[in-house]
């Protein structure tokens, strides 16, 4: 197990590296242009019908907000480290829980503007870039009611990699405090692709969505993988169990209020 894990990691770190490698502009532009021939007028050229075909790809908008509370729990893969597991809660409108265990007792919250850092003594609040991505996390990924939040999306064509045959629609998202992203969808499905962080410390940090699998009424993607470094491997989340619509608890994502402040 632990030699077929290593191989796994091995070869998307080979996969991911090569995408992130320098391009041949000719050969992705060649793509492009037959994606663009083979659309015709059915080609998308504003951001707002990239994210309806996105949104309509995993289920539709109704689905979507029927969506009220959202759990998953996977298996969190990482090169020289034992498997952990990494459980994510969240409830509209902006909560989010991460911990890594459902028992455990130290984990991250945020309401959408705070991010506090818990732990059995207390609550120490976070503003670092990686707490700042952290709050921007919404259950339907910043995709609906966008624009009444602030959040601008630019669309930017139509992009590819020498490596692989999918061309992809490309928009840059910027958040109310600077913080920007590019999207990478794919042309054909209108899945989203990736995911690339833009602003320092962070620059041309993916996280690639696989495996889009249909839970209740949407279609959520089960791998996940992040880039932290272009020399390190890839850290892999395997999806294993989502819940949808879960009642948490009415304290569930503002316990970490009754704690004292840490400095």
């Amino acid at each position: 197990m632990k030699i077929a894990k290593r191989i796994l990691i091995s070869f998307l770190f080979l996969f991911v590296t090569t995408i992130q490698a320098q391009q041949n502009t000719a050969v992705i532009q060649e793509r492009i242009n037959k994606v663009k021939e083979k659309l015709g007028d059915k080609l998308l050229t504003t951001a707002d019908e990239v994210i309806a075909k996105y949104i309509e790809a995993v289920g539709g908008k109704e689905a979507t907000l029927s969506v009220k509370t959202l759990m998953y729990r996977g298996r969190f893969l990482s090169y020289g480290i034992n498997d952990r597991t990494l459980c994510r809660y969240f409830k509209r409108p902006n909560f989010i829980k991460a911990s890594w265990s459902k028992e455990n007792n130290r984990y991250t919250v945020s309401d959408g503007d705070k991010v506090w850092s818990m732990t059995p003594d207390g609550r120490k609040e976070q503003d670092a870039p990686w707490a700042i991505s952290f709050s921007h996390q919404r259950i339907d990924g910043n995709f609906i009611d966008y624009k009444n939040r602030g959040i601008k999306y630019d669309y930017l064509g139509l992009e590819g990699f020498e490596s692989e045959h999918a061309v992809y629609y490309l928009l840059r998202r910027t958040f109310p405090d600077g913080f920007i992203e590019k999207l990478y969808f794919d042309v054909e499905t209108g899945f989203l692709n990736s995911i690339w962080k833009m602003s320092e410390p962070w620059v041309n940090r993916p996280t690639y969505y696989y495996d889009y699998r249909k839970v209740g009424n949407i279609r959520l993607p089960h791998v996940w993988i992040s880039v932290l470094e272009n020399a390190n491997p890839p850290h892999v989340l395997l999806i294993e169990e989502v819940r949808i619509n879960k009642d948490f608890g009415e304290n569930f994502f503002n316990d970490h209020l009754e704690k004292p402040i840490l400095k």
